[in-house]
């Protein structure tokens, strides 16, 4: 495999692992399989202009869609208006819209360089094989990554650098199977670390040094031991072209040790689901002009493209515990979870034997008894949540599998800085938005995906700086306009008659047949009628 950007990466690649791991493996085609199996699912599709290859961060487009790569869009296409009987229903629209319904991939936005086989990239540099990676650079095999340098297959972290399959980190630096790991550095196969430095299959640790096995050692046999462990990994990395994850060799190492002595879980958080449900209200009174009531009741509708939470056990306390359906929460083994406020009085409490932390076979046959990993993480401060197991600084919100900064946000996954948000995930920085996706500063959107600075859009895919307009795909700086093509003064009558369709509809059905995902489809409108049945 050979390319500009690839050279680069293989050079980084092997500079990392020298950092990491203290010495080169081989290159990185070898390891290619192995560093993309976290990674959140690229979709590849064929420029139906081009059939150059078009990679889309999510997957959940309709199979037969078109799709085209970002560099053939025409945002200054012109096109005619619909006539009279091709805007009477959402239908007669979609129909009519078909060959103006394509999709965008290979996404890269902002001052970015060198960018390969990845989507959703914006001001990053040698960028391969990735989806959703802002402010980066250095970057192979990885999702969810911000202000980085020198990721590979590594997964939601923001400001690290020199990582090397690392799950949920913040603030990190030389480490190598981190799991939920912050402000810390050099740091292997451990999980839950916070405010570490030098730590080696360790778990729910915070503030410790020179760390194997939960084991706090002077920094002379900590380097000794470092030094042949990593040794024996590059070993067994070099000669199978993988390393079992630590997932792995919890999975097939010794039972957890049982807990018996904890101070107990803190109490719950009340929840009050008016504020919420006033919220919903008002928000599809604004957007449909008409208020739909019982916001769970929509919750199919909502989730149709949100990941799902599940509720998962204590193995400690035996409490039930919301855990995200993302990644890596989604990896966690569900025999070994405890709650945040357990995990750390565990990691306080068990530890290995000295003897068991001499090599890395004897510390991969023992781990499993201290290894314990919670789905649950709360910073800053909150108020009146439900079911929303990873959060900071956010008040009435429910049923969210991640929420950063937000007001009034429900069947939403990772919405940052927004409010009143339904059904959307990864809107950032947007108000009164129902089912919108992977778009920033929004306001009054229904239904919109890859959209940037849009107001009163419905219907929107890879829109920027478009207002009051319905059924956009690929188009900037539009006003009243529907398809594309401006309306003028009928836009208000046909969008006053769609809104009403769309509310009857899902106040009778409590879901809509269409969705931004497969408005684009090119199957029939009775295909579609028998889908969302």
């Amino acid at each position: 495999m050979s390319s500009q950007t690839y050279a680069a990466l293989d050079k980084s690649w092997r500079s990392t692992c020298r950092v990491v791991l203290g010495d080169e493996v081989g290159g990185l085609e070898k390891y290619s399989e192995w560093l993309a199996e976290p990674m959140a699912p690229l979709l590849h599709k064929r420029s139906y202009l081009s059939g150059k290859d078009v990679c889309c961060a999510v997957s959940d487009y309709a199979e037969d869609a078109r799709f085209i790569s970002i560099e053939e869009a025409d945002f200054g296409q012109k096109f005619q208006p619909l006539g009279i009987n091709e805007i009477k229903d959402i239908d007669s629209i979609a129909e009519a819209l078909q060959e103006r319904f394509v999709y965008c991939g290979n996404v890269v936005l902002g001052n970015s360089r060198n960018v390969e086989r990845s989507s959703d990239i914006q001001n990053s540099f040698h960028v391969y094989n990735s989806n959703f990676i802002y402010d980066c650079e250095h970057v192979a095999y990885s999702s969810y990554c911000r202000g980085s340098k020198y990721l590979f297959a590594t997964i939601s972290d923001y400001s690290c650098s020199h990582m090397i399959r690392a799950f949920e980190t913040h603030k990190q630096s030389r480490c190598f199977e981190a799991w939920n790991c912050y402000n810390s550095s050099d740091c292997y196969f451990s999980s839950f670390a916070e405010g570490c430095q030098d730590a080696m299959f360790s778990f729910n640790v915070r503030n410790k040094r020179n760390v194997i096995g939960n084991i706090e050692l002077p920094k002379e046999r900590y380097l000794e031991l470092k030094a042949k462990l990593l040794g024996e990994i590059r070993e067994e990395l070099e000669r199978n072209g993988r390393l079992p994850s630590l997932m792995d060799i919890v999975a097939s190492s010794a039972p957890p040790q049982a807990i018996s002595k904890l101070k107990g879980a803190a109490s719950e958080m009340a929840w009050d689901p008016e504020p919420l449900e006033s919220a919903f209200q008002k928000t599809t009174g604004l957007l449909l002009g008409k208020p739909l009531h019982d916001l769970h009741s929509y919750h199919g509708w909502l989730g149709r493209h949100v990941p799902g939470i599940e509720n998962v056990k204590s193995a400690v306390s035996g409490r039930t515990m919301h855990m995200s359906m993302v990644k890596p929460y989604d990896m966690l083994l569900r025999d070994r979870l405890v709650s945040k406020d357990e995990c750390w009085e565990i990691g306080g409490l068990i530890r290995l034997d000295p003897s068991e932390i001499e090599s890395f076979r004897s510390i991969k046959e023992a781990v499993g008894r201290i290894a314990y990993f919670t789905p649950e993480g709360q910073l800053g401060e909150c108020s009146n949540l439900m079911m929303v197991p990873l959060v900071n600084t956010s008040v009435n919100c429910y049923y969210c599998p991640i929420a950063s900064f937000n007001e009034y946000a429900a069947f939403s996954y990772w919405p940052r800085t927004s409010k009143y948000v339904f059904g959307s995930a990864l809107a950032f920085s947007s108000n009164f938005c129902i089912n919108s996706y992977y778009s920033t500063t929004l306001s009054r959107a229904f239904e919109a995906d890859g959209c940037s600075n849009c107001s009163d859009v419905y219907f929107a895919h890879n829109c920027e700086n478009v207002r009051d307009s319905m059924f956009c795909f690929n188009a900037k700086n539009l006003r009243n306009a529907i398809g594309n093509a401006p309306m003028a003064e009928r836009y208000k009558s046909v969008k006053s008659s769609i809104l009403n369709q769309i509310a009857d509809e899902l106040e009778r059905n409590k879901s809509l047949r269409w969705d931004i995902f497969n408005i684009g489809a090119r199957r029939s409108r009775l295909w579609h009628r028998k889908l969302m049945a």
